[in-house]
């Protein structure tokens, strides 16, 4: 220590000035380069992972925890959302100038007399138009595609989603995206349709997805999920609700009808009833005074057992003019051409 404070009365005290700077200019340095060499070692949020970045490719990703990495330009870290994370991405396309996030209560939208306003209409198969309002989630599947698309990833998502939309709604009709008919609603086969538009939009966003990976060009991400809320125009309402009332209405007058035709038809089988009794019963009668009035015809016809066919003729004969002579009164009888004649009052002999 002698020495070294002889040494600093030797030099003087500007000597002394400049040693003095240059020990804390060392220390300064020795600081900052500690500084930098430690300025890359950060914590890794819970919900993200770190793609380390070494002198311009990508050398290791890492999840949460603590991340040791050379400081830069050496390694460069890039926090990316983790993959069990699901982003939210409002379709701006489909949302109007007054709109400015996603709401989950749209209906009765006017097409706007500005076409760049009339983004959220699409066509249906059945030529019909519906307003959409959509949002998407998805998760990241691989950082580093997704690092480095970061930027283009929101537009490229959208484009791809308006594209699997109008593809989608353009093979459906409207009943097949929600209920704008009640009364064909629970239909089994439009219900399972509109209960599927979702998925099979998020499979048809996925897919596309896929393509632009097999080509190279991948976003590194997956759409988990699709909130979508359709809705018909102003006015269309109004209309489905008319077309309901007449279709009520022509429903209660094909059941009247079929009301008073079935009353009619009763009616009919209760006529046709009676008729057929009143006609069967007279024609049994008829028969039975037939067959009482022509008995004795067919029992001359058959014989009785000991008798000829002249004995009962002569006995019937009998029987049947007794009665008729006593209704004469009296009898006038002319002998002519050795025949005789039996005149009843009235006849002309």
């Amino acid at each position: 220590m002698s020495d070294a404070a002889q040494e600093m009365r030797d030099v003087g005290p500007w000597g002394q000035a400049v040693a003095l700077s240059f020990r804390f200019l060392l220390l300064g340095a020795i600081v900052i380069a500690i500084g930098w060499l430690v300025s890359n070692i950060r914590q890794v949020p819970s919900d993200s992972q770190a793609v380390v970045v070494r002198l311009g490719a990508v050398s290791r990703i890492q999840g949460p925890g603590l991340l040791l990495a050379w400081p830069k330009p050496i390694e460069d870290v890039v926090l990316v959302p983790a993959s069990a994370r699901q982003i939210q991405l409002p379709i701006t396309r489909f949302l109007d100038s007054e709109k400015e996030s996603y709401t989950t209560s749209t209906f009765g939208f006017t097409p706007s007399d500005t076409p760049r306003l009339n983004g959220g209409f699409v066509l249906t198969g059945d030529s019909s138009v519906v307003h959409l309002v959509a949002q998407i989630f998805y998760q990241i599947t691989d950082a580093q595609a997704y690092m480095i698309a970061a930027d283009h990833v929101a537009p490229a998502l959208q484009r791809l989603f308006i594209a699997s939309t109008v593809d989608a709604l353009a093979s459906r009709d409207l009943d097949t995206i929600l209920v704008a008919r009640p009364e064909i609603a629970s239909r089994n086969d439009e219900a399972a349709r509109r209960e599927r538009l979702r998925s099979d939009l998020m499979n048809a966003v996925n897919r596309r997805l896929q393509d632009l990976s097999e080509k190279g060009v991948g976003l590194g991400i997956t759409v988990s999920r699709v909130d979508l809320v359709p809705s018909i125009p102003s006015g269309a309402k109004s209309a489905f609700d008319d077309v309901l009332v007449v279709t009520q209405e022509a429903e209660q007058g094909i059941a009247g009808a079929h009301t008073q035709a079935e009353l009619t038809m009763q009616q009919a089988n209760q006529s046709k009833d009676r008729i057929t009794a009143n006609a069967t019963a007279a024609a049994q009668e008829t028969v039975s005074n037939a067959t009482v009035a022509t008995a004795s015809i067919a029992a001359l016809a058959t014989g009785e057992p000991g008798m000829s066919h002249a004995m009962q003729a002569s006995r019937l004969y009998y029987d049947r003019i007794g009665p008729i002579l006593k209704r004469a009164g009296h009898l006038e009888v002319v002998m002519k051409d050795g025949t005789t004649h039996l005149l009843l009052p009235g006849t002309t002999p």
